[in-house]
């Protein structure tokens, strides 16, 4: 690896393990330079990097060995759930593990003026369901099992608008339908469950509001959570946003 005089990173020995980008010696193909930028490989430029402030990393302290959510992701977590805040309906989050990501979102909401919304928590709260195990992302019943409701409820007990839905999706949507969200974060890894999820928020998501796909841009959910994004969007005028994070935004119009 070699700094260019431009101050970016030239990187050659690029290689490919399981599907996913990696470089020899090295665990990711983006890297911090300086104090608020990275470095894209193989485009070798820098941008700036928000999440690498300090204000940022004081919230992320707290949520990092609760999420296998990175700190970009959760930036932007935490950016659209200010802008949901304003905007009118509830907040969601379908696939909330061990409160990482949720702690980030309800710590936005919390900072904002005059709100009095509730946000809205779906998951076994005891791993990943039956239906895994006929997923074409390979995932297996009982993934991500190490966490219970007890344990996630105290961690997020200082956000008393936080309501809890354990069981499994789609069938808790129920309490909710006669909601409307301003906010909804899809960190589903199954196919079934991510189509769920659009065809019950979308018509539920008032105009302004976001729907935030964690997981739409891996490669491994190619046939997981994109492909229903990409099937349920084909036909709505919202068109779906795509980010270098990984995550997929939708925004819902008029």
């Amino acid at each position: 690896m070699q700094l260019s005089a431009c101050g970016a990173v030239c990187v050659e020995d690029v290689y490919i393990v399981d599907g996913e980008f990696g470089l020899r010696g090295l665990e990711r193909t983006r890297f911090r330079f300086g104090r608020d930028y990275t470095v894209f490989v193989p485009f070798g430029y820098a941008t700036y990097s928000p999440w690498f402030e300090d204000w940022f990393q004081a919230i992320f302290l707290k949520v990092k060995e609760r999420t296998i959510v990175t700190e970009d992701r959760c930036y932007i977590l935490h950016r659209l759930a200010w802008h949901g805040a304003h905007v009118d309906g509830e907040f969601a989050e379908c696939g909330v593990y061990r409160g990482g990501t949720a702690h980030v979102i309800a710590h936005a909401l919390g900072q904002a003026p005059n709100v009095g919304k509730r946000f809205h928590l779906f998951d076994t709260f005891k791993g990943l369901p039956a239906l895994a195990d006929k997923d074409p992302t390979g995932h297996k019943s009982g993934e991500f099992g190490d966490v219970s409701l007890g344990e996630v409820k105290d961690y997020l007990r200082g956000f008393p608008f936080v309501v809890y839905h354990p069981g499994v999706i789609p069938s808790t949507f129920q309490e909710v339908k006669d909601e409307s969200f301003a906010f909804v974060h899809v960190d589903i890894d199954l196919l079934q469950s991510a189509q769920d999820c659009c065809s019950f928020f979308y018509d539920r998501v008032t105009p302004g509001g976001v729907m935030i796909f964690d997981n739409y841009g891996f490669m491994r959910y190619k046939v997981g959570e994109k492909r229903a994004v990409d099937e349920f969007f084909r036909d709505k005028k919202e068109l779906p946003i795509s980010l270098p994070t990984g995550q997929c935004l939708v925004f819902k119009l008029p």
